[in-house]
């Protein structure tokens, strides 16, 4: 036995086994980054470590039955032992083995002991959104499944997970999954711990109710994803009229189950607001469910849901939060622009009602920050953002309408943290999805966004929010042929859409593309297309028609722009009153313009002979761009502004280059020529050459956009049954 472990040391099979080993385990790691990063299937990373396996006993074979020599590889018994280099092949092969542990131990230190390491090792941000990593001390609740004879208690079903959600969320120190992406996985029969991974968690509850006349059974349990087995499992039979009692005690079971298994011993005080009228309780469900659908028609009929909640019970504080949520959206442009006067007082009062029913509830504390940030209150916003979410960490949306605060700021790294916190609390909801995967997009990380916006159309299949968040990222870097094909195709869908219709009216005209612009029938569309056809009298008179309540703001532009064109003639009076009819709108709306970056703004400022303030408005709107640039935050579309910025502040020099910059990321406009910022250096030998290129980038995207309108025909035409 002796000779033949001496015959394989001397033969080198040792040497070659851990040679082999720790090779093989290098390049498994080197697969294993590069194939996630690449969307390989999980298939090819088994056969690498397949074919690996098989060579192993391999590469002993044939250590053992051949000897590398001068004269090159021969048969063992074939070689004159005398003239045996086998101990110089093996010295060899230790500095090799060597190197290998070498980078072992080095690979082993970086995964182990510096966290993101490994990320860093592809794109910045590249995990999959298929899979959310796992945090510690996580957990997500997911709808309990009606087994009742009639399967008619879905909603009451709901509303047990609903509250042990809600009173999961507020311990400190567990990560619970939102509501909309848990909920996500209603009736579903992907498997649990499938689910866990795609929610970042550790571990799952799921259960079942089951009623038969005034009786009713729970069935709960805690599964570790890992492993797939339960942590905790109980049963409860109990009356009816007392389900809230139950689910304080199912809440309190996880909670003692979970103490040992995540959270350590301490005590955790969990509170709850609830109406004990199930008739409400179920309205405000369907109304929540309704809400995060995230369209007008689902805003609208989740705000009469709860307006039904409130009039059973007038003392239900979050029907009163989610009330007032419902408002504020409705006055977003997307979903129909609802006059603030209309919605302000409505919107107030339930928020006054909430806090006075329950003072330290989150969401009412938050629904107040938002309020506050509609209305450019960013102080107040921030502070109260800040006290939700000492309150619950776990509230999603507290961290995304927060971000909005450290925008204003320019704090753009902190914005961009906080959606990334929102997302992985709530991967599958709508609004957060949207803007983190723009957020991406403006960031140049576009794998990133293209992940999100994947799962939203895989998650809600043409959803008019996905077809919004893609046409905007296409649009903000320059497609905007592809966003006009693709809003074409979301118009299919939504043929009432005004957002997308506007939105493809501005493309064409974007484009040059000017009689489809023209067909869109678009009030500001026509009035550009009036301008640059010099038709003048007639844009005045589009402009004295139109009404401006939908979108004050563009229509004081549009003015400011006649006024300025015509101030050529008329002398700077007409814009001087158009500066100070937008000075009065802003200042009454109480937006803090002095403190904003709005750089057309300041050039009609400038234009109208207005010089108070500006030094303060200029030196605010460099350090904008300045933190702009440092983060990185400047898609094509934000890039143009450091042309802008650069002429305002008298660099042409900078300008020139800034232009060809934005030109070379793929931009362009057909109207550059009336911009009047850009004409500022007009007289510059470096002006007609990027007139020039930007032509020349214009007319690239009609022809993309004319060549996805044929190859879009020719298919159609494919698909068309034939006729007799």
């Amino acid at each position: 036995m002796s000779s033949f472990l001496e015959e394989l040391k001397r033969r080198n099979v040792f040497r070659v086994a851990m040679a082999y080993l720790f090779t093989a385990w290098l390049l498994l790691q080197l697969a294993d980054v590069v194939l996630g990063n690449i969307g390989t299937p999980e298939w090819v990373f088994k056969a690498i470590f397949t074919v690996l396996g098989i060579g192993f006993p391999i590469a002993l074979l044939l250590a053992w039955a051949y000897e590398l020599t001068p004269e090159g590889l021969k048969k063992e018994k074939d070689v004159d032992r005398s003239q045996s280099i086998t101990h110089i092949t093996g010295k060899k092969l230790e500095y090799f083995t060597i190197g290998a542990l070498s980078l072992v131990v080095v690979v082993f230190v970086v995964r182990e002991f510096m966290p993101g390491a490994e990320k860093q090792m592809g794109e910045p941000g590249s995990e999959s959104a298929e899979a959310v990593p796992a945090l510690p001390s996580s957990i997500a609740v997911l709808p309990f499944e009606d087994f009742s004879e009639k399967a008619d208690q879905e909603y009451f079903s709901r509303g047990i997970s609903e509250e042990i959600l809600n009173l999961l969320a507020k311990v400190n120190g567990l990560q619970v999954a939102a509501r909309t992406s848990s909920f996500a996985f209603a009736g579903s029969d992907t498997d649990i711990r499938e689910i866990g991974e795609k929610l970042g968690v550790e571990t799952v509850l799921e259960g079942s109710i089951r009623k038969s006349g005034d009786k009713v059974r729970i069935t709960a349990q805690l599964i570790d994803i890992r492993s797939g087995y339960h942590l905790w499992s109980e049963t409860y039979d109990r009356d009816l009229t007392d389900i809230f009692a139950i689910q304080d005690e199912i809440a309190g079971n996880i909670l003692e189950a979970l103490k040992v298994q995540l959270l350590g011993e301490a005590e955790q005080a969990i509170v709850v607001e609830r109406t004990d009228n199930m008739d409400a309780y179920s309205a405000f469900l369907i109304g929540k469910e309704r809400l995060a659908l995230l369209t007008q028609a689902d805003i609208e009929a989740a705000r009469d849901k709860f307006e039904q909640a409130l009039a059973i019970d007038p003392d239900y504080a979050p029907a009163h939060v989610d009330l007032a949520q419902a408002w504020l959206l409705l006055e977003s442009k997307e979903f129909g622009a609802l006059p603030k006067s209309e919605s302000e007082p409505i919107v107030a009062d339930h928020i006054n009602k909430a806090l006075e029913l329950s003072p330290s509830l989150p969401e009412a504390i938050a629904i107040r920050g938002l309020h506050h940030l509609k209305r450019f209150r960013y102080d107040d916003a921030q502070k109260d953002f800040n006290r939700a979410l000492e309150l619950n960490p776990n509230y999603a949306p507290a961290y995304l309408w927060r971000s909005e605060t450290f925008y204003q700021q320019a704090r753009y790294l902190d914005m961009l943290a906080d959606k990334e916190k929102a997302y992985t609390l709530d991967p599958m909801s709508l609004d957060i999805s949207a803007q983190l995967a723009y957020d991406y997009g403006a960031f140049w990380r576009p794998r990133d966004a293209d992940r999100i916006i994947a799962r939203m159309f895989e998650l809600h299949p043409g959803h008019p929010t996905a077809y919004r968040v893609l046409a905007a990222n296409l649009s903000a870097n320059g497609q905007y042929a592809e966003a006009n094909l693709l809003l074409e195709q979301a118009m299919k869908e939504h043929p009432d859409n005004e957002l997308f219709k506007e939105w493809h009216a501005w493309g064409f005209l974007i484009m040059g593309m000017y009689d489809e612009a023209a067909k869109e029938n678009n009030d500001d569309v026509n009035f550009w297309l009036m301008m640059k056809d010099g038709r003048v009298e007639k844009a005045r008179e589009l402009l004295e028609k139109t009404h401006p309540e939908k979108d004050r703001e563009t229509w004081l532009y549009n003015e400011r722009y006649f006024a300025w064109a015509a101030s050529k003639e008329m002398g700077l009076m007409p814009l001087q009153a158009s500066v100070a009819k937008t000075i009065a709108w802003l200042d009454e709306e109480n937006i803090p313009w002095r403190e904003d970056c709005r750089l057309y703004f300041i050039y009609d400022l400038k234009q109208a002979g207005v010089t108070e303030g500006m030094d303060e408005l200029m030196e605010t709107c460099r350090k904008k761009t300045d933190e702009r640039v440092k983060a990185q935050f400047l898609c094509p579309c934000s890039w143009f502004n450091l042309v802008l910025f650069a002429t305002l502040d008298g660099r042409p020099d900078d300008a020139v280059f800034r232009a060809n910059e934005w030109l070379d990321k793929g931009d362009s406009f057909a109207l550059l020529d009336m911009d009047p910022v850009i004409q500022e250096w007009a007289e510059r030998p470096e002006y007609a050459e990027i007139l020039a290129r930007n032509a020349e980038q214009v007319e690239r995207q009609q022809s993309i956009y004319q060549s996805g309108v044929a190859a879009r025909d020719a298919d159609a035409k494919i698909a068309a049954p034939e006729t007799e």
